[in-house]
């Protein structure tokens, strides 16, 4: 019987920390989005700014009312990206 208990403790701790392991490296997030379509943007490019990682990101909206719209991503402090839409007409 005390081997039993020790194959699914061990079993069970291996099943932990794959799941530890696939949610910290974004897997978890790519099997939740399965289902969604992939948007590729316009454009991409980075700004030549001193200190800074600044990506930037343009894409058209794909439903109505359309939009042109600009995502910044930077490495400063608070890490939230910002956002910016234009209706096209």
């Amino acid at each position: 019987m005390e081997g039993i208990v020790r194959k699914v403790f061990i079993v069970a701790v291996g099943i932990l920390l794959f799941f530890v392991s696939i949610a910290g490296a974004g897997v978890w997030t790519r099997i939740r989005g399965f289902t969604l379509k992939e948007v590729k943007p316009d454009a991409v490019y980075a700004l030549d700014v001193i200190g800074e990682n600044v990506r930037v990101y343009e894409f058209t909206t794909r439903t109505e009312p359309k939009a042109k719209c600009v995502v910044i991503f930077s490495e400063q402090k608070p890490k939230v990206p910002v956002m910016q839409c234009w209706p096209l007409h």
